[in-house]
Order: C-alpha cells, then sequence, then structure tokens
C-alpha cells in the first residue's frame, strides 16, 4: 500500500478489472480548469509504481473507465468535449476519438454486460450511449435540465442507465423504452454529482450530492429515499457501493475525506483524511477485499487497505513528468 505521486490535480482513478496491480489515473493541470490533462496507467505492484504508459492530453481528464472487453483499453472522458480510448500497449496516443459533446465530458461508464457499449455524461446537458467497436453515438438523452453529471450502467440490466445532474434529478434510462426516462425523482435538494448501483441488489441505487449527502434508493418504491446519510462536510463528489460487502459504501468529498457508510448501521463507520485537498477519484479493487485507491488535488493517489488505515503521506517533493506531444 503506498502513495504516488501525479503531476497534475487527480480527477478519477479506477482499478482494471483485468489486472490488480494497474491503477489508472485521470487528471488535469491548474485544478482542471484550464491547460493539459494526462492519463496515467500505473502498476501499483512494482516499486514506486512505474507508469506502464502516461498520455499528455489537450484538457483535463475529468473520468476514465477501464473497457470490460479488452484489458489494454480504456475509455476517457475530457474537458474539450471529447471521449477518447487508449491502448497501454500503444503510447503514441488515443486509438479513438467521439466528439458529438458540445462540452466538459464529466461521466463515462463502461457496459458490463454489454461489452461494446459505453456511456457518457456531459456538461451540455446530455447523455450519451455509443457503441465503442464502431465509434458511433446510438442513443441521446436529454432529460436533464442542466449539467449531466454520471451516468452509470446497471451490473444486472445491460440495458438500464443511472443518471444524475445539476437539476437535482435522478433518471433511470432503458435503450429499449426510447429517449424519455423510464423512472425519475428528484433525488436531493442540490447538484447530484454521482450515482453507483449496489452489485447485490439490482433494485438499489446510490446517489451524492452538493447538499453533503448520500441517498439509497429502491427503484420498487421511488418515491423517496430508504436511507439519508450524513458525514461529509462539503460535496460528495463520488461514491461507490463495495464489490464485497453489500451493505458499504465508500465516499469522497471535497472536504478531502475518504468516507465509509454501512447502510446496515445507517452511518459512517471509517473516516480517512489523507488528502490535503479535494479528494475526487476513489475505487475498490475486484481482486484484493477491501484495497481502495483514491486521488486528489494535492497532486497524489494513495491505495491502501481500509481495515488497516492509509499509509503515511508522502513528502511534499514529488517528481514530475511530462511527455512532450499533446494528445
Amino acid at each position: 500500500m503506498s502513495w504516488f505521486g501525479v503531476p497534475f490535480c487527480g480527477y478519477s482513478c479506477e482499478f482494471s478489472p483485468f489486472r490488480g496491480n494497474l491503477l489508472a489515473v485521470g487528471t488535469g493541470q491548474y485544478f482542471g480548469i484550464v491547460g493539459n490533462g494526462k492519463l496515467h496507467v500505473l502498476d501499483i505492484a512494482a516499486p514506486g509504481a512505474p507508469p506502464v504508459c502516461e498520455w499528455l492530453t489537450n484538457q483535463a481528464v475529468y473520468d476514465v473507465a477501464w473497457s470490460e472487453a479488452n484489458e489494454h483499453v480504456l475509455l476517457t472522458g475530457q474537458a474539450d468535449g471529447t471521449l477518447k480510448l487508449f491502448d497501454w500497449t500503444n503510447p503514441s496516443g488515443p486509438i479513438m476519438s467521439l466528439e458529438e459533446h458540445t462540452a466538459e465530458v464529466y461521466g463515462v461508464d463502461w457496459n458490463l454486460n454489454e461489452k461494446h457499449l459505453i456511456s457518457s455524461a456531459a456538461w451540455d446537458h446530455s447523455v450519451k450511449v455509443w457503441d465503442a467497436m464502431r465509434g458511433v453515438c446510438l442513443s441521446t438523452f436529454r432529460a436533464h435540465q442542466q449539467l449531466a453529471y454520471a451516468a452509470i450502467w446497471s451490473p444486472a440490466r445491460p440495458a438500464t442507465l443511472a443518471t444524475v445532474g445539476g437539476d437535482a434529478m435522478l433518471h433511470i434510462q432503458d435503450l429499449s423504452a426510447g429517449e424519455r426516462p423510464v423512472q425519475s425523482i428528484q433525488a436531493h435538494q442540490h447538484e447530484i454529482l454521482t450515482v453507483d448501483w449496489n452489485k447485490y441488489n439490482e433494485f438499489m441505487v446510490v446517489t451524492g450530492s452538493v447538499d453533503k449527502t448520500i441517498r439509497t434508493f429502491d427503484l420498487r418504491n421511488f418515491g423517496q429515499p430508504l436511507q439519508i446519510l450524513h458525514g461529509h462536510q462539503l460535496a460528495v463528489k463520488r461514491v461507490k457501493c463495495h464489490p464485497f460487502n453489500e451493505t458499504q459504501i465508500v465516499s469522497c468529498s471535497y472536504d478531502t475525506a475518504v468516507n465509509v457508510f454501512d447502510m446496515a448501521m445507517g452511518q459512517m463507520v471509517q473516516h480517512f483524511d489523507q488528502h490535503t485537498e479535494f479528494t475526487l477519484g476513489i475505487d475498490l479493487s475486484l481482486f484484493e477485499e477491501n484495497v481502495i485507491a483514491s486521488t486528489s488535488w494535492d497532486c497524489t493517489a494513495c491505495v491502501w487497505n481500509m481495515t488497516q488505515g492509509p499509509p503515511p503521506p508522502p513528502p511534499p517533493a514529488i517528481v514530475k513528468r511530462m511527455p512532450q506531444k499533446p494528445q
């Protein structure tokens, strides 16, 4: 378990679903507002976590998702409004660029079941579904009245997406039902930045909001939240349901913390504050139970076991590596 320095502010991180030693980290220069971005694939099992591959991009990498079909391929959502696919065996640049969004792409996800499908949520208020094999957009959903922040595939229903946005709405989209949501609810009173599905309960969706709360919903009784969980002091940036524990949710926030909540207990059960700036990315390993990664605007990524806590923080000096040509 260790810390890793990245040259820009961390926005997103995700473990490979094929190799437990690989971690992708998406970053942005100057807090992701202006400047370049950088995508890293790190070998976290090797001393010093050397990069397997790195790419400098024209603008910030806001989100990253691994392919469910090809262990070498990653998907990114970028501040220039594009989705780009990279192959970590091909350091020269992206292998595909998808360019229909007209504003920043803030969230991307890869379908676990229909492995040619990917989704994107963008600040042009739209959610799109793409065929990653053909590089074409299949559907555009415009249910959100403000920025769309996340669009996550159901692990149990291949054609179903949960989407959230700045209008405080949670929509359930079904590809077979047209462009209108099949279910909708105003899930919070403020912007919703993140959503995830419970891997053990196909009807449960979890959201995190600017109102500092995490809420759980049952699609069979969609009128109100099952639970409202408190513990963060600022906006909740990302929530992830635990892949090994059906009652646990992990979250990160602009308050710099990573928290663990237990739905059975109805409360926060662990609190980690190892980062010193906004903590915007988290993920849980599918290979080692309770191993978590986080990344922050403090230009670090950290990997640790939740039962033991994070290792001591690194020294302030961070070695910055930068390729010559943006992609």
